[in-house]
């Protein structure tokens, strides 16, 4: 997202706190704990009502217009001995690429990658350190303007927003529930009908329906 947005994300999902806990204090929209409502304040919360706040979520980040644009990757486990190393490549080729395109088209900004917090971290810095002197599978990144940063989540509401967009690719693919995927998938990076900005790495690529595979398999039978 461009530098101004996280302010008015920010300030859209303080309101939907105090639309639904009018009372205050702080609570933290974590997709799955919304979803399984073992603790509070979700626990004693209905069903059509914790259903209303993921979709406010949803419409959240849906809204955002061309100011926000989603990366996504989609690793199958047993096709990738290295699921987490994968998958960061992936989303940092993929990032590169869409600051390349803004480049070219004179807007030459930086990117920078934030994390919540993860035992990863050191070993996600160094990796994207490499990328950047020595290159990815696809060539150097050459647009981060630093290391990832990482941060807890519940401090800020943008990795709450990245929470909710990993866990609906999650359902999606892990659990072919798509109510929560469907409101976000059109905010995924994409250009000439190919989804780029979101990966699914499957042995299954040839056949697969998901928007990702299906996207890449058109514009190849076009050319």
């Amino acid at each position: 997202m461009e530098e101004q947005r996280p302010y008015w994300l920010s300030e859209a999902v303080n309101a939907l706190e105090k639309k639904y806990f009018p009372e205050g204090g702080k609570v933290e929209f974590h997709a799955q704990a919304v979803t399984a409502h073992a603790e509070e304040p979700w626990h004693s919360m209905d069903t059509k009502k914790r259903t209303a706040i993921l979709e406010e979520l949803c419409g959240i980040v849906s809204s955002s217009g061309h100011q926000v644009v989603l990366f996504g990757i989609a690793v199958e486990k047993a096709a990738n001995k290295e699921p987490v190393a994968r998958a960061f490549e992936e989303i940092c080729n993929r990032f590169d690429m869409f600051l390349k395109r803004l480049y070219a088209q004179g807007k030459t900004q930086r990117g920078l990658i934030i994390f919540d917090e993860t035992r990863y971290e050191t070993r996600l810095q160094t990796l994207l350190s490499h990328y950047r002197d020595t290159g990815t599978r696809f060539g150097k990144v050459k647009n981060f303007a630093d290391v990832p940063f990482f941060a807890d989540s519940k401090s800020t509401r943008l990795l709450q927003l990245a929470d909710l967009v990993a866990y609906a690719i999650f359902r999606r693919y892990e659990r072919s529930q798509t109510w929560l995927f469907d409101k976000l998938v059109n905010k995924f990076d994409i250009e000439d009908g190919v989804i780029h900005g979101l990966v699914h790495l499957t042995r299954d690529h040839l056949t697969c329906t998901c928007p990702s595979c299906l996207s890449r398999r058109l514009a190849q039978r076009a050319e």
